[in-house]
């Protein structure tokens, strides 16, 4: 525990220029009780006003009974009470830190009550309960042992005011001083402790405050500062409280939220309550708390994927109550997720590969080589025969290329380290689809290649891959109106990580949601001649390069290819014209030699 002065040496230099008068120095401090003095004073004031009044009224209801030479000593009292009061008043706020100065006027207010008892008749005298009224203020003030010295001070005047008085003699001034004296200590006594147990109620009170208002910091430290965003939904459905977090997640355009309906800030939870509701209901669960996934569409943020967790607000008798709802942007763990089962599902499909790929090509090969055999040996065989013969040739070539798509499907890649600028890459890309006719010709490209970085890895391999992309693209742009495709290219900065992001677009027929889960899988095709490898091998050539992928698709609307790219901690150098041309001429090369009947 600290001492006083170690507190106020803590409370910082402002504290410690302007000191407050503490009770250990002056006995009592008043600052603190500025409304309860303020009362004291309105209650003397007012009886006051009211003794003035009385002798005023008496004086005009009965004047033939009223001597002013009796009632002119009165109204010196009355001018002296009401001067001292006056002048209290006006030093008000400085005689709340001089004790002296209250205890003066309570010892004052003794003296006038009994000037007043002795000028207007001790016997039966209206003004004797003044007395207990002074002695109860002051215990509220100064608490017991005050209220004892003021009754000892009471009880003196009044014992003097009683024995120099003719109206009581012998007994009955006995018992009317022996009464009136105990009346003033027990009335001490009684103001005293009820003082006294205000006091302690009112420092439990202001104790339990600050214990309230140190909780209520700290629970709005917690909700402001919590990474999870919170809104408090009422029993109309409108946001009554949102944390920063709600802000910086769902970054909502007006920026408010408070006042707005819950499905204006989260278009689609509502549903996705009564969902999980109604799913949680037919498990038999009783729980309150139901959880789900909700795609939101941030205006600066684009689509992202939010774990919602509702919790509904009970009230008695069966009211209804309100929501909280706490909610967090799972997009890029779900998007870990996913690429994590699609690594699952590659690693076993690359085992499988593996262990047949090499048994399929051997018959094959053998196959091969026996059909060329017999179609040297029998020139003269009819034509229709030469045609089957060709048939079967051809379709074993297509499966050769099938076993080998697998074996660089399954093979571990070996990723160079070679310089690549991806702005080149997809230009070259564009190039070698606008020599591919069998390619819709008349699509809008919109190409927006922003980024300046150099990554690592195989320019090759890497065409490829946006080769199959961009191809898929126009293929599912065949059947479309007004084709565009649009391809960018940026730099950004993620959680300390230096980022080239690649963005292909297309307004085609889009994919729903069984599709969009299946899309990197092999053998997964929706094309009549297509393999189902070309996208798989996509995913592996960018995992290779430690990169992500990701898509987004709406039935009828179109997709986006979201690729990442590190860059090295050392950076890379930038390539030579002349490896990127050879490069270029090399690829080229063996895309027009390559034989495609789909692409997956």
């Amino acid at each position: 525990m600290l001492d006083p002065q170690a507190k106020a040496d803590q409370a910082g230099p402002e504290r410690r220029q302007t000191p407050r008068p503490t009770r250990t120095r002056i006995g009592f401090d008043f600052s603190q009780s500025r409304s309860q003095m303020l009362i004291i004073a309105a209650i003397r004031v007012g009886f006051h006003l009211a003794i003035l009044a009385i002798i005023l009224g008496f004086q005009a209801l009965q004047p033939e009974f009223v001597n002013i030479e009796v009632l002119l000593p009165v109204y010196l009292l009355m001018f002296v009470a009401f001067t001292i009061n006056s002048a209290y008043l006006v030093f008000f706020e400085r005689a709340l830190y001089s004790w002296s100065v209250t205890a003066f006027l309570f010892f004052f207010e003794a003296a006038f009550i009994t000037g007043l008892i002795h000028y207007t008749g001790v016997n039966q005298s209206i003004f004797l309960f003044l007395y207990l009224v002074n002695i109860i203020l002051c215990g509220f003030v100064f608490q017991r042992r005050g209220a004892n010295i003021l009754a000892m001070w009471t009880s003196t005047l009044f014992s003097l005011l009683m024995i120099t008085g003719p109206e009581i003699k012998g007994q009955a001034l006995f018992f009317a001083v022996g009464l009136n004296n105990i009346a003033f200590f027990a009335v001490a006594g009684l103001a005293g402790y009820l003082s006294e147990q205000l006091d302690f109620m009112g420092r439990s009170l202001e104790a339990q405050g600050k214990d309230l208002r140190a909780l209520r910091n700290l629970q709005s430290l917690i909700v402001e500062n919590m990474s999870t965003g919170l809104l408090l939904i009422d029993a109309e459905g409108k946001v009554v409280t949102a944390n920063r977090a709600a802000f910086e997640i769902l970054d909502p355009i007006p920026r408010e939220l408070t006042g707005r309906t819950l499905e204006e800030v989260l278009p689609g939870v509502s549903g996705g309550l009564t969902e999980a509701r109604e799913a949680a209901a037919q498990q038999n669960s009783e729980e309150r708390t139901v959880r789900f996934d909700l795609s939101y569409q941030s205006p600066m943020q684009g689509k992202l994927t939010l774990e919602v967790v509702g919790s509904a607000l009970p009230l008695p008798h069966d009211r209804r109550g309100g929501l909280i709802l706490t909610f967090q942007d799972l997009t890029r763990v779900r998007r870990l997720e996913f690429a994590m089962r699609q690594s699952e599902k590659m690693a076993a499909v690359g085992q499988l590969a593996a262990g047949i790929a090499h048994e399929i090509r051997n018959p094959l090969a053998s196959m091969s080589g026996s059909l060329q055999l017999l179609d040297q040996t029998f020139k003269s065989a009819q034509e229709e025969d030469q045609r089957l013969m060709r048939i079967v040739l051809r379709e074993i070539d297509r499966l050769n290329n099938l076993v080998t798509d697998f074996l660089d499907f399954a093979r571990p890649d070996v990723v160079k380290a070679d310089p690549v600028d991806l702005n080149l890459v997809l230009k070259d890309v564009l190039e070698m689809t606008k020599m591919n006719k069998t390619l819709r010709q008349d699509v809008e490209l919109v190409v927006d290649l922003k980024s300046q970085q150099i990554i690592p890895g195989n320019r090759d391999k890497l065409k490829q891959a946006f080769l199959n992309i961009v191809i898929n693209a126009l293929q599912a742009m065949q059947g479309v109106a007004q084709p565009r495709l649009e391809i960018r290219t940026l730099d950004k900065a993620d959680s300390g990580r230096s980022l080239v992001v690649v963005e292909i677009q297309d307004h085609g027929c889009g994919m729903d949601e069984v599709g969009l889960r299946r899309i990197f899988e092999p053998f997964h095709t929706t094309k009549d001649k297509g393999t189902g490898l070309g996208l798989a091998i996509t995913h592996k050539i960018i995992e290779s390069h430690m990169g992500r992928i990701s898509v987004e698709s709406s039935k009828g609307v179109g997709t986006t290819f979201t690729l990442e790219f590190p860059l090295r901690e050392q950076g890379v150098d930038k390539l030579s014209l002349a490896d990127s041309q050879r490069a270029n001429e090399d690829f080229s090369k063996a895309f027009r030699g390559q034989k495609r009947s789909g692409n997956g």
